[in-house]
């Protein structure tokens, strides 16, 4: 697979043969029971497989990729760097995601609400845009009201002396469309509203001109500051998706997630580490299996175990 193309439904399944740690979904355009969730396989530590939801022939998955514990910075305080991955995958063209949004939550594991890790750095932070961009013309129109003396019988048919009249002002111009990803690090306000951050939410939409889904795979990259090496913590993933269907059993956009009950949090132990075995294109393998010093987490940019897959162009938004 390249790195602009999206998988079809058999090179998935098959990338999916070769992780032994991947959840294969049989994708069907019916009704289907909704009732499967991810769970802990008892006090199962680091569960690399987080959130799968199929829909209607869409596939929304998340998943851990790499967790390394270490320090920020030598001889710094203790930290833990987690690189989560998500998959859009549409069935074919008649079905794609148009906007999704993840939120990742850390606490502590016994719901101390001063003890919970703080989420330090993430990529990507800020806003970006995805893919070449598509034009469109836009045209807006200005307007107020301008009042003015009424003449002779025009006053006795207005009932009055005054009358208003409307003005406008119309503007043409080309708009650059495309796809955007925005990042940014965020306090859970539903598990405490005061201290540091403890989460982070990334925000995707497509470009709606051009109809072309969001990507196929994102890895985002997050950095947590920990009190001590003994308390483990853990993390939920929640997200929310808008989907587009263009055939005859469903048309129009409709909420895709939501609807499977909640996934367990993932549990997270200081001094366990974690890859996921490379299943997915050159380039964002590459990304995941570089070296990382454990004992300065925070020196090489976290953009650079982290990308996106799908798309050909990726920058920051001025």
């Amino acid at each position: 697979m390249t790195h602009a193309g999206k998988m079809t439904a058999e090179q998935d399944a098959q990338a999916q043969a070769h992780d032994p740690f991947a959840f294969s979904i049989q994708l069907n355009t019916e009704e289907e029971d909704r009732g499967f969730r991810r769970e802990n396989d008892g006090d199962e530590i680091q569960r690399p497989d987080v959130v799968d939801d199929c829909c209607q022939g869409l596939l929304l998955m998340s998943r851990i990729d790499r967790i390394v514990h270490g320090r920020e910075v030598k001889d710094g305080s203790l930290a833990t760097l987690v690189v989560f991955g998500f998959r859009f995958h549409g069935i074919d063209e008649n079905r794609r995601f148009k906007q999704a949004v993840i939120n990742v939550t850390f606490q502590d594991e016994q719901k101390r609400e001063r003890a919970d890790p703080e989420v330090i750095a993430l990529w990507p932070n800020g806003d970006f845009t995805l893919g070449e961009p598509t034009e469109l013309q836009v045209e807006e129109t200005d307007g107020g009201e301008a009042g003015g003396e009424v003449q002779g019988g025009v006053a006795a048919a207005t009932g009055g002396g005054h009358i208003v009249r409307k003005w406008e002002r119309k503007l043409s111009y080309k708009k650059a469309e495309r796809a955007r990803l925005t990042g940014s690090i965020v306090l859970d306000t539903d598990i405490r509203r005061f201290g540091r951050n403890n989460g982070f939410r990334l925000t995707l939409t497509e470009d709606t001109k051009a109809a072309t889904g969001l990507v196929t795979d994102l890895r985002a990259a997050v950095l947590l500051r920990r009190a001590n090496d003994t308390d483990r913590f853990t993390a939920t993933v929640k997200i929310t998706a808008k989907a587009h269907f263009a055939y005859n059993v469903i048309r129009g956009i409709r909420d895709i997630s939501g609807l499977s009950p909640r996934n367990d949090p993932v549990i997270f132990k200081p001094g366990v580490q974690y890859l996921r075995p490379a299943s997915l294109g050159d380039f964002l393998e590459e990304k995941l299996q570089a070296n990382i010093d454990e004992d300065n987490l925070n020196s090489g940019g976290l953009g650079g175990y982290a990308g996106v897959l799908g798309s050909t162009v990726l920058a920051t938004s001025g």
